[in-house]
């Protein structure tokens, strides 16, 4: 399944920029799918988007905002949390994240993998990740210094 990255110009700002994945044969980021799904946590949601907000305008992407290792060794997959809520995201460095979706940890368990819902979100943001990560590498991706990327004419991101 081929998928698109989109600014997400709400948040990002002088010191972040934020990105969201537009899924093939879908209309809205993963990052608007998250917001919508999970709509009763609402306190929650306020504190991630003032969070993304923070980032993109204020602080840049610190990894001290992120819970690392929520991947493989080495593919840069975080969760932006607060509280029992978990957004993936791929974090490139202080300049840059792609988001994807994400929901809520439920108290009982300890690991994402856990929860079938949480799990495919995980997953999903994964396999995301391995196809930015291969642009990158292959050079048909480039994420400049200021965060903004900088994409081939034959850039196909596929997951």
């Amino acid at each position: 399944m081929n998928f698109d990255i989109v600014e997400i110009a709400e948040f990002s700002g002088d010191k972040a920029k934020i990105y969201s994945i537009i899924l093939e044969g879908d209309d809205d980021t993963l990052l608007n799918q998250f917001f919508d799904e999970n709509q009763q946590y609402e306190e929650e949601l306020e504190e991630i988007a003032a969070r993304l907000l923070t980032m993109g305008n204020y602080t840049g992407c610190r990894i001290q905002f992120f819970k690392e290792h929520e991947g493989a060794p080495g593919d840069g997959i975080v969760a932006l949390w607060y509280k029992r809520m978990r957004l993936y995201c791929l974090r490139f460095d202080n300049t840059c994240i792609f988001i994807g979706s994400g929901g809520y940890k439920p108290t009982d368990i300890s690991a994402y993998q856990e929860n079938p819902l949480l799990n495919v979100k995980a997953q999903q943001m994964r396999a995301i990740a391995a196809s930015i990560n291969k642009a990158i590498i292959e050079k048909d991706l480039k994420v400049l210094e200021d965060g903004t990327l900088e994409k081939s004419d034959f850039l196909n991101l596929e997951i």
